[in-house]
């Protein structure tokens, strides 16, 4: 993709503006000169690398979220990642990332596998919007106090606010697939 056809300027000024926070507030934020956030907003300079990863990390994101155009085409295939680059082995529940470390346009996807009878483990990252769908099995996710059954082919969706727990009260293995929103 043609980086001059990106307008990266208006992008970061629809994330400020989103936040609610004036140049002064960013610059603040940032230690970049509210001056040079214009120029950056209004297309009239470049900004480096640094100090894209100064703006991303003042709205809580990924740099790579500022920069979707260029670094994604329009079709992207996710492999999943070997086992032993997943993380560490669990003998409860083990996650296999589907994106492998990509963020696809402020999206994570993994499918976690439950054992039987499985303690209450977090399902997903807490202050993201989060998807849940039953591959195999039958979850519990416990919200809040509150229990939802979810069974094979059925999904639920999770508020950022959500404090959630997922287990596996079956005798047999379950599949989550659970997307989250990120940056």
């Amino acid at each position: 993709m043609d980086v001059s056809h990106m307008d990266l300027g208006a992008k970061i000024r629809a994330f400020r503006k989103r936040r609610g926070l004036s140049l002064t507030e960013l610059s603040a934020r940032t230690g970049i000169a509210a001056s040079n956030l214009s120029s950056i907003e209004l297309n009239k300079s470049s900004p480096t690398l640094a100090t894209l990863i100064k703006i991303a990390e003042a709205f809580g994101m990924k740099p790579g979220a500022l920069l979707d155009g260029v670094l994604y085409t329009k079709a992207v295939v996710c492999r999943v990642l070997p086992p032993e680059e997943s993380g560490p082995a669990d003998p409860v529940a083990h996650e296999q990332r589907l994106t492998s470390e990509i963020f696809l346009r402020g999206l994570d996807a993994s499918v976690i596998s439950i054992e039987p009878h499985s303690e209450p483990l977090p399902a997903g990252m807490q202050g993201t919007d989060r998807f849940a769908y039953c591959l195999e099995g039958q979850f519990t996710a416990v919200v809040d106090g509150g229990a939802h059954v979810v069974n094979t082919g059925e999904a639920i969706y999770l508020l950022p606010e959500a404090a959630v727990f997922v287990t596996n009260p079956t005798d047999q293995r379950t599949r989550i697939l659970i997307v989250a929103t990120v940056g």
